[in-house]
């Protein structure tokens, strides 16, 4: 973070080259709301941001209106806490790079590639690992049922129970992995997970 003095920018650069983050500084950072739409928005930019642009967006998001809508204290009092708590933070912690004197943002080369999933469950919707288990499930006591010439499945032979069970499986992985590069990642096009959930 700038604090208004001259920085050794090369050594600051040495020592995050250095610095790998943990998955513990990487919860930590993105435990929070607010920090974790400020993550969407610079990898889905890819581009130094201004702060207010940054301000905007976050509270649009926090305050699910678009940007022509939110009131002047909105967008202040989220600008305000990305100025002084949250970009100070993630620039410490290398995820972001924040020049507090010009108000600049640019997302630290050393977490570009970070792929970041929100399993988001809204409603009465269950997540896909309870989704994948149910599945499974089904299906061996399906193939069983199938297998035995038992139950509901006694007419089916074995290996068109398996078919059908790898055919559901794949369109199920297809869907999911389809979702996860759409909606479920940060940094992905359009609103952060938490905001399109909603």
């Amino acid at each position: 973070m700038s604090d208004g003095k001259f920085r050794d920018t090369t050594g600051r650069q040495q020592h995050r080259a250095r610095q790998s983050l943990s998955e513990a500084t990487v919860f930590e950072v993105l435990s929070n709301g607010r920090r974790r739409y400020v993550f969407h928005y610079l990898k889905q930019e890819g581009r130094q941001v201004y702060l207010r642009e940054l301000a905007e967006h976050v509270a649009a998001w926090e305050n699910d209106k678009p940007i022509e809508q939110l009131t002047s204290a909105e967008a202040k009092r989220v600008k305000t806490a990305l100025h002084q708590h949250h970009l100070p933070m993630m620039d410490s912690n290398g995820f972001v790079e924040y020049d507090s004197m010009r108000e600049t943002v640019t997302l630290d080369n050393s977490v570009a590639d970070l792929e970041v999933y929100l399993d988001v469950v809204p409603g009465i919707d269950i997540p896909w690992s309870r989704y994948y288990l149910g599945l499974s499930v089904v299906g061996v006591l399906a193939l069983g049922c199938a297998l035995v010439d038992t139950g509901p499945f006694a007419w089916v032979s074995g290996l068109s129970a398996a078919t059908f069970i790898a055919v559901v499986v794949l369109v199920s992985a297809l869907v999911h992995t389809y979702l996860n590069h759409t909606r479920l990642r940060l940094g992905g096009t359009g609103q952060p997970p938490e905001v399109s959930e909603r």
